[in-house]
């Protein structure tokens, strides 16, 4: 057994020198202070890059699913833009056109200082407007125009009677032509039934093309448009907010008979409810927001004036906004906020996903259309599965701007194209076998470099003393 054990002794790696044997030194003890810092340096850096996130960043074909919808969130205002008329189109490359969005779109009237003016209004215009059969061979030549009020007489006849139904056009309208021989039936008939003496009622024209002040002091865009005036003005206060009553119904002859007639009782009575009536901000400008899910093709959100049996005087229209937001995709939570800041490439700046926040978008002339091209990347991040619920597809996005002078319909046009290649970041492991590795990789090369440079010292030394004995001796 005592042979066995010695011979185990012969491969022992370790073999001890007795203490007598050896000498300690002042520089050993300093290059031992040196070493066991250097030590300590080295293996905090290396512990800390251990803990330290590291990713790594793919470019792939865009993996998502066929059919997948992208979402669009958007808040847009337009200072001279009309709530009433405010109008969302979205069209994309494969032919699909979706007009006037109103079910994820939200209109808030605002003034031309961007302040709100009224409450958010549900677009509840009618789509198919009726209008009576034209008689055969009738032009436009035979429509009378005759006896538009002027400015004054319009106020003179605002304060005369109980209720002024005012019929608000202009000459070169087709829809004010197709509405011209409608209008004076009814007038010629409401007039006989409820005379100048009886003053609860009238009916009146106004020429906007001659008078423009008088029609843009009453925010007047569209054409016709047929506004309810009580004791000479047209407010009514909804919760301390300015609005005005505009006739949105038929234009046939028995439908604005009808809806004379459901005036008449509240002739001198404040200002309520009437069916057929519209009640709208009293404001010249509006605020669109909301979101719209695109196919993830080549598309374009239209925002521009437009509404059934209207026509508008594109020289007077001015397209000048501001963007609010535009941003693709979800907001990330807090958390997952947190997670992007750490998995991104670049790390996220304070519009990473939102270029377009807070821009304004201003021109002085009237018909300028404004596009913008955005080109939308997705970045998919994909952490280890102990941290999968911070995972988050984030989308990033250029855009180029430019205004134009258009001889259509002036509109405030967002094109948008998304990226064929997808960005995936995905979190790189590290083997803790690695760290150990590395921990003794530092722990014996500092130990023996220390060695080597303490044997070189303590060999100088000696060689140093010889050398003095010599010259003694």
């Amino acid at each position: 057994m005592g042979r066995a054990l010695g011979r185990l002794k012969g491969v022992d790696f370790y073999r001890k020198i007795p203490t007598d044997l050896t000498e300690a030194s002042l520089s050993g003890a300093g290059l031992s202070v040196i070493a066991a810092i250097v030590m300590v340096l080295l293996l905090g850096a290396e512990l800390n890059n251990y803990l330290t996130l590291e990713t790594q960043t793919s470019l792939v074909v865009d993996r998502s699913a066929q059919g997948d919808l992208l979402r669009i969130n958007f808040n847009i205002s337009f200072p001279s833009l009309s709530c009433e008329f405010a109008t969302l189109d979205v069209s994309d490359a494969l032919g699909t056109k979706r007009l006037n969005l109103t079910k994820t779109v939200r209109k808030l009237p605002i003034n031309d200082q961007l302040e709100r003016m009224g409450h958010y209004i549900h677009d509840d215009r009618q789509l198919d407007i009726k209008y009576d059969e034209l008689p055969e061979n009738f032009t436009s030549d035979d429509i009378n125009y005759s006896s538009p009020l002027s400015a004054a007489d319009f106020a003179t006849a605002m304060t005369k009677y109980d209720i002024l139904i005012a019929n608000f056009y202009a000459p070169w309208c087709p829809w004010c032509q197709r509405l011209e021989p409608t209008w004076e039936a009814v007038r010629e008939e409401v007039h006989a039934k409820y005379p100048d003496t009886d003053g609860r009622i009238h009916l009146a024209k106004i020429d906007c093309t001659a008078e423009v002040d008088l029609c843009r002091d009453h925010h007047i865009t569209g054409f016709p448009s047929l506004r309810v005036f009580r004791k000479g003005h047209d407010d009514v206060i909804n919760h301390g907010q300015r609005e005005h009553e505009s006739y949105k119904g038929d234009r046939t002859k028995d439908a604005l008979i009808s809806f004379v007639e459901t005036l008449v009782p509240s002739a001198g009575r404040p200002h309520y409810y009437v069916r057929g009536m519209q009640r709208v901000a009293k404001s010249s400008g509006c605020a669109l927001s909301g979101f719209v899910l695109v196919k993830k093709v080549p598309g374009t959100l239209h925002f521009l004036p437009k509404s059934p049996g209207h026509s508008f005087d594109y020289h007077a229209v001015n397209m000048s906004h501001q963007v609010g937001y535009l941003y693709y995709g979800n907001k990330p939570s807090p958390r997952r906020r947190q997670a992007l800041e750490l998995y991104h490439p670049m790390g996220l700046t304070e519009n990473w996903a939102d270029k377009m926040q807070g821009q304004n978008f201003y021109s002085k002339n009237q018909r300028a259309t404004f596009e913008h091209y955005m080109q939308v990347v997705l970045t998919s991040v994909e952490p280890s599965r102990k941290n999968h619920d911070a995972s988050f597809d984030a989308y990033e996005y250029t855009v180029h701007s430019h205004v134009y002078n258009s001889d259509d319909v002036p509109a405030a046009k967002f094109s948008y194209e998304t990226s064929p290649i997808q960005i995936i970041v995905t979190e790189r492991k590290k083997a803790f076998y690695h760290f150990v590795t590395t921990t003794c990789a530092i722990i014996g090369g500092v130990f023996t470099v220390a060695g080597i440079i303490d044997g070189i010292v303590h060999g100088a030394g000696r060689l140093a003393k010889k050398v003095d004995l010599g010259k003694q001796g």
